[in-house]
């Protein structure tokens, strides 16, 4: 890594895209956390092509934008170690099928305001047949996702539980290649459903401005959640039941509050009365149905909950001590009611004559933006049939001593790995560039690149903010409703994973993800410092009415402590922190 930290940040991250050179780190952390390791790297970089091929096809505009080869940036290119969007690449394609006043239903997921505004086509008649294709896409997202994940799911479970130690070197290098290209396929579903959802959504708040000039601006977003059963919701649902279970068992309960996480795990292992047995086999069904999930779960070097589960038990305890109004299921259908009384209203102010199209445009609108929660993941499953292979791969290479420890396979580049177990890479080489990489690599967490960039640029060292007793900080709102309670402040992925999360705390966090929602329930709101309208977060918090603000920036890195007082407005952004509260004696 260069001293004075210009590009190359470092040898696993994308080459700049002369076309397309406009980039947002907006969102990218909800989707990917952290520095990658270079394997994943590769791996991103792989599978990312490939979904770009078949969109290009799918949407018959092979002539008009180039897929460059790896590893030059596409759509989610690695800057500085980092998962990042390429907003320039997105437009590119948005580009083809955008008439009149172009698309700007990048701002449903990304900050950069009107920057992420695509230009129209300058061949109409060819982009409105694009446009007819990406909603045909849409209309037909159901059935291709769940055909998808009829594929997905039995392909996770064999690399599951296949065992790997019999397979020869080759079938684990090409079971490697076959997950790099079902992570790639699935995810061209996924960004189907994203940009189908956010182009119909954006039409969708036209109609709504045309028809009723005066309405709330939350309007859209608000009809367009409370849809039941959303995939990302099922975490939080199912970990909920898990604590149910154990508040059924008097006993059990009194130790769960009682014990360490490790403790608990213990107990798991080695049941030691006839509770503790009926919870191990209901925690046993829970990890077999989503097992796959985890933090950073996109990330095969990353354990998920059926290796590591600790982020579970640390929600269970939380959820644990959440009293019965706080039932994600009574919440949700709280949503549901209220999502159904408001499309009524809207619907009734609309003419007859528009009516019928408003409500064929709801709908799908309303199916593809619960099925981006479904095909994310699908996507995640994809990604992690392809760490049980490279963790075979790992444990030979270090049997052989060509690594050090199995794990730092993934510091290898994807090209080195086939070289490295077929002899062609010198344990010598092996070790000294793994070394290296492992320095880049932790300084570059030191490291983050701007909101909204071109490249080359100059990366600058993460400063942590300094708390001021008493702020107002003007976010984005992202789900409806406000919040008051003392901050609970998550700074990362790896202090998620046992977080002392009190019911009617506000969770602050740089970031969240589907894994992180079963700390929803006992929030009373939640603070992100990134993320749009339609992130993942922002989904998941509307359907359970939880007040949610991003966009406030270094919320999580120091600007707000701890125990700190936390106002917020899910509607205008508007969050204000003041000093803790002295204990009441």
């Amino acid at each position: 890594m260069p001293e004075n930290l210009q590009e190359p940040f470092c040898e696993w991250d994308s080459a700049i895209n002369p076309e397309a050179n406009l980039y947002t780190m907006g969102n990218a952390e909800e989707v990917l956390p952290g520095v990658c390791r270079p394997f994943v790297a590769n791996f991103i970089q792989r599978w990312d092509r490939i979904w770009h091929l078949q969109l290009a096809k799918d949407l018959d505009v092979e002539d008009l934008v180039r897929i460059p080869e790896v590893p030059e940036a596409l759509i989610l290119p690695i800057v500085a170690g980092r998962f990042a969007i390429n907003v320039g690449f997105v437009n590119n394609f948005s580009a083809t099928y955008s008439v009149g006043e172009g698309s700007d239903y990048l701002e449903a997921f990304f900050e950069g305001s009107e920057t992420l505004h695509s230009e129209a086509s300058t061949d109409e008649e060819r982009a409105a047949v694009a446009y007819s294709r990406l909603v045909k896409k849409g209309e037909t997202s159901t059935e291709r996702a769940q055909a998808e994940r009829r594929e997905a799911a039995p392909r996770y479970q064999e690399s599951l539980y296949r065992n790997w130690q019999v397979a020869s070197d080759d079938e684990l290098i090409h079971a490697v290649d076959e997950a790099t290209d079902l992570a790639g396929r699935v995810f061209t579903s996924h960004y189907h459903n994203s940009t189908a959802g956010g182009e119909l959504l954006s039409a969708l708040n036209k109609r709504l401005d045309a028809q009723v000039p005066d309405h709330p601006e939350d309007w859209g977003t608000r009809i367009s959640s409370g849809l039941s059963d959303v995939e990302s919701s099922r975490p939080a649902k199912a970990i909920w039941d898990l604590s149910r279970v154990i508040k059924g068992l008097p006993v059990l309960a009194d130790s769960f509050a009682a014990l360490s996480p490790e403790e608990i795990l213990e107990n798991l292992n080695t049941p030691s009365s006839q509770d503790w047995e009926v919870f191990k086999n209901a925690f046993d069904e829970f990890i077999e149905e989503l097992g796959y999930r985890g933090q950073r779960e996109t990330d095969p070097s990353q354990k998920t909950w059926n290796e590591n589960p600790s982020f579970v038990i640390s929600s269970l305890k939380a959820n644990l001590a959440a009293a019965d109004d706080r039932n994600p299921y009574i919440l949700e259908e709280k949503q549901v009611a209220e999502r159904e009384v408001l499309e009524a209203e809207i619907v009734g102010a609309f003419s007859e004559a528009e009516q019928p199209g408003f409500r064929r445009d709801l709908a799908l609108v309303q199916e593809l933006t619960s099925g981006r929660e479904y095909t994310k993941a699908t996507w995640a499953m994809s990604c992690r049939t392809c760490r049980p292979p490279m963790i075979e791969l790992g444990a030979r290479l270090v049997d052989r001593n060509v690594i050090e420890e199995v794990e730092d396979i993934f510091f290898l580049l994807y090209d080195e790995v086939a070289p490295a177990i077929h002899g062609e890479l010198s344990g010598n080489d092996a070790k000294k560039k793994i070394e290296e990489r492992k320095g880049v690599y932790e300084k570059l967490k030191g490291y983050f690149p701007p909101v909204l960039f071109e490249r080359p640029f100059e990366l600058e060292p993460i400063t942590e903010q300094e708390a001021v007793a008493e702020a107002s900080y003007e976010g984005q709102g992202i789900s409806p409703g406000t919040a008051r309670g003392p901050a609970r402040v998550v700074q990362s992925v790896e202090e998620a994973l046992e977080v002392d999360l009190k019911p009617g705390e506000i969770l602050v966090a740089p970031f969240t993800d589907a894994p992180w929602t079963p700390l929803f329930i006992p929030a009373a709101g939640v603070v992100v410092e990134t993320g749009g309208v339609l992130s993942h977060a922002a989904t998941v918090a509307r359907e359970y009415g939880i007040p949610a603000v991003s966009n406030v920036r270094g919320a999580a890195s120091g600007l707000i402590v701890n125990g700190a007082i936390v106002s917020l407005d899910g509607v205008s952004g508007e969050v204000t922190v003041s000093p803790p509260e002295a204990p009441e004696l």
